[in-house]
């Protein structure tokens, strides 16, 4: 029988990280997965067993160092632990072992459907995430935005009980008011148990008698709710704003989720941030330059008079204080920063031309 390479089997070099490692298995895994078309039993239970070995930096070291005497030696077939059904010697563990450093539950639960901490009573509404485009000018200045999100929301017929007004609650039957069942799954790892929301009652342990006409006894229904979305001033560019309690609502009577709003910037066309200084790139006249003046700036907080000094050259950065980006907590604004970039004429008239021979004359 040819020897396997564990590595080769996951695709990843012998010097890369245990995250790597763990990657590799989980994206293997979801292709292969008997369940998944084009899955296998074999090609799986090849990929599970290269990374039980893999996955664990004592069994890792052993093998790097005896390759597959240490398969022959035991060490990859220790005694507990869970048991690859039909056999095959093929054994791993779910880190209970002294020394493991990989855990395959959390892969079992996403690549089978569980989660952790699922059902319950009280348990809080989802979250929702959302992208939120402003203008260059609002994350400086700040703003106020009102959203209109469609989303889970508590019955307003009901209040959020799930009955018709004056209806009594009940203990509920299928849960004996716990809230929550267990459910057995077969997968090919063996049966296992988890448990879920109670489908009758919704984890609230209790069912009214008369059922809300509204939401059919939920407590929530689908609708859209008005959110106002404060935008701080000086915001970035990625930043991410909570506003708790604005996200779905709870099913089984516990507090909402909350509301997470990426904040993306857009572009201005004359202004660019860096970081609490805006920057920008100013033309100027070549009379201007070389003997100074003062032109007209279109600012963010509107125009003033910017004085060119005499002998500016391209290049050079002129500064107006506190016309940039405000500090946290109100403490100022940063500056705002001009590149001068002197504009040279491509054509000249006559008479121009005559004084720029003058100057040429003067050596300048």
């Amino acid at each position: 029988m040819a020897k396997k390479d564990y590595y080769e089997i996951l695709g990843v070099s012998r010097n890369s990280s245990g995250e790597e490692i763990k990657k590799a298995y989980r994206k293997l895994a979801h292709q292969h997965h008997p369940d998944k078309s084009g899955g296998g039993d074999e090609k799986f239970k090849e990929i599970t067993e290269a990374y039980s070995i893999l996955g664990d930096s004592k069994k890792r070291a052993q093998y790097d160092q005896f390759g597959h005497a240490f398969e022959r030696a035991g060490g990859g077939n220790q005694q507990g632990g869970f048991q690859w059904p039909g056999g095959g010697g093929f054994e791993f563990h779910f880190g209970e072992e002294p020394g493991q450093n990989f855990d395959f539950s959390d892969i079992f639960e996403d690549m089978l459907g569980f989660q952790k901490g699922r059902g319950g009573k009280n348990k809080k509404g989802k979250d929702i995430q959302i992208d939120l485009e402003i203008p260059f000018e609002e994350s400086i200045f700040g703003s106020k935005r009102t959203l209109e999100l469609k989303k889970l929301i508590r019955c307003e017929h009901c209040q959020g009980t799930g009955g018709e007004h004056g209806a009594k609650m009940k203990t509920c039957g299928t849960c004996n008011g716990q809230g929550r069942v267990q459910r057995s799954r077969k997968t090919i790892f063996g049966a296992f148990a988890e448990v879920i929301t109670c489908p009758e009652c919704h984890g609230k342990g209790q069912r009214p008698e008369h059922l809300c006409k509204e939401c059919g006894g939920k407590g929530v229904k689908y609708g859209k709710e008005a959110i106002e979305i404060l935008i701080p001033k000086g915001i970035q560019n990625d930043s991410a704003l909570k506003i708790t309690g604005k996200g779905e609502a709870s099913e089984t009577g516990g507090v909402p989720g909350d509301l997470y709003a990426r904040i993306i910037v857009l572009p201005h066309r004359i202004f660019q941030r860096k970081e609490n200084d805006l920057y920008m790139i100013l033309p100027v006249k070549l009379t201007d330059a070389v003997i100074g003046g003062a032109i007209q700036v279109s600012t963010l907080d509107g125009d003033i008079k910017l004085s060119i000094p005499e002998g500016t050259q391209s290049g050079d950065i002129l500064k107006v204080r506190g016309k940039g980006v405000p500090y946290e907590h109100d403490y100022g604004r940063g500056n705002l920063l001009i590149e001068v970039k002197v504009d040279i004429p491509k054509r000249l008239s006559k008479k121009a031309k005559e004084a720029i021979d003058l100057l040429k004359h003067e050596g300048l």
